[in-house]
């Protein structure tokens, strides 16, 4: 399930960190994504900042920008093969064999010998749309312009603003025969970072009688009910921090007087919402999409690119299915699994669309498939979501809220020997007690967020 490793396994290396243990022992605990990331090979890094490089496939396309009217013509992105004169606005015919010249977003993403496709462009009279096809023959990345030979002869060609924000994609390559290799390209990728940040959480301080005497509730003393309680809690603290944490960094005084750099890790949503700016000229902290928009404030029911996704109401069927197949339009595992998690009412919404859907689901076995958890698996038409309600998302403010993740993009990162752990007599030499405490640094890795969605306030679902 979701590429990691199987119950069984789980069973035979608990003892090997941690969080796997407290995993085993509690596996309807209140850390799911914790416990699952415990299952994954983690790395360590001797530095409190690391980071992972990324680089998206980028489709070769791009979209039509106005001419600027040259010469006296219209508004639209062609021209002629010149570049100087724009076509005129009411219309212009394409004559094949013949070139003409267009101004596009982003240059870059073509090559010469590209055969490119304008789709749904308006005719002259704004009643019906064309389509324009080319053999690329110039680039001007400066200008972010094109030359193109045109295919096929196509009547009142529209070159009013209309004709602007047109999609432009690459549909072939034709190479001329006996032709020499033209000139590639290379993109850099990018490196995205975290820091670690360090999670600590007392067991006690006990003196040392209250250590020997029983209690009411357990005859064997408070100890091991205050090292499970301490366990669930700084792993609570630690799933928190992996679904909202902030990156940020604050100079502060700590107990020893000293200034001293108290850290906080980016969470999934802190790099869902670097996605949606784009790039660090739009005020993003990486170049996830370098020249793209930022879409952070645009409806999440027509821009595809949003992954945080504010309902703040009741979704539609239709609604519903959009989301789940734009959670898949990108995605690391080879099987199409994503895992869901969230709160009742989330859940309640896609319950209401399973039955008016007649969808039938399946829950796994919970020790021999799904670690102890109950599990909920939906084969949907886009791929396989594997839905579980979240304990920490039972609270009122998160109870309409969850998230779609593709886990085989998530990772922990441990500081160098700083794997969390419970460490024992952290009391003074000289007091008459004892004092343990659970100890660990590390962040997440979050790779490619836009593998990833965020989904609040879904209050229920309508036909």
């Amino acid at each position: 399930m979701l590429g990691l490793m199987s119950s069984s396994d789980l069973e035979a290396t608990a003892s090997e960190r941690s969080i796997r243990s407290i995993f085993w022992k509690y596996p309807q605990g209140k850390a799911i994504l914790t416990y699952l990331l415990s299952l994954l090979d983690n790395d360590e890094t001797d530095k409190t900042t690391f980071g992972w490089w990324e680089q998206a496939h980028q489709h070769a396309e791009s979209t039509t920008v106005t001419s600027g009217s040259l010469g006296g013509g219209g508004a639209g992105p062609f021209t002629d093969s010149t570049l100087t004169t724009s076509q005129a606005a009411a219309g212009f015919n394409v004559v094949a064999g013949t070139s003409y010249g267009v101004f596009v977003t982003d240059a870059s993403k073509f090559r010469v010998d590209d055969v490119i496709w304008f789709r749904r462009v308006p005719n002259g009279a704004a009643s019906a749309y064309l389509e324009v096809k080319g053999t690329i023959t110039a680039i001007d990345t400066t200008a972010n312009t094109l030359v193109f030979r045109a295919l096929a002869a196509v009547t009142s060609v529209s070159n009013d603003t209309d004709a602007n924000a047109i999609n432009v994609m690459v549909i072939g390559k034709a190479s001329a025969e006996g032709d020499r290799s033209r000139i590639g390209g290379y993109t850099l990728p990018d490196e995205i970072t975290n820091q670690t940040q360090i999670f600590r959480e007392t067991v006690g301080p006990f003196t040392r009688n209250a250590l020997k005497m029983g209690q009411r509730f357990d005859k064997t003393g408070i100890y091991a009910s205050a090292v499970k309680q301490a366990a669930l809690r700084v792993t609570e603290a630690m799933e928190m921090a992996t679904f909202f944490s902030t990156k940020a960094t604050a100079t502060v005084t700590n107990q020893n007087g000293s200034l001293t750099p108290n850290r906080t890790m980016g969470g999934i949503l802190y790099y869902i919402d670097q996605f949606e700016k784009g790039s660090v000229s739009n005020g993003g902290a990486f170049n996830y999409r370098t020249g793209g928009s930022d879409v952070s404030g645009s409806a999440w029911q027509t821009e595809d690119l949003k992954r945080s996704i504010k309902v703040n109401g009741a979704l539609t069927a239709d609604q519903l299915e959009m989301l789940v197949e734009r959670s898949f339009f990108n995605t690391s595992d080879a099987g199409f699994e994503k895992l869901v998690l969230g709160g009742p009412m989330l859940f309640s919404a896609f319950q209401k669309y399973f039955a008016l859907k007649s969808i039938k689901t399946t829950t796994l076995k919970t020790k021999e498939e799904s670690y102890g958890m109950t599990i909920t698996m939906w084969e949907s038409p886009w791929g396989t979501l594997y839905l579980k309600t979240h304990p920490l998302f039972q609270r009122s403010a998160l109870r309409s809220s969850g998230f779609i993740l593709d886990v085989g993009c998530l990772g922990w990162t441990d500081a160098q020997d700083a794997e969390l752990e419970l460490l024992k007599n952290r009391q003074n030499n000289d007091d008459d007690g004892r004092k343990d405490e659970f100890l660990g640094e590390g962040g997440l890795v979050c790779k490619a967020p836009e593998n990833h969605m965020y989904l609040e306030g879904v209050t229920g679902l309508t036909v």
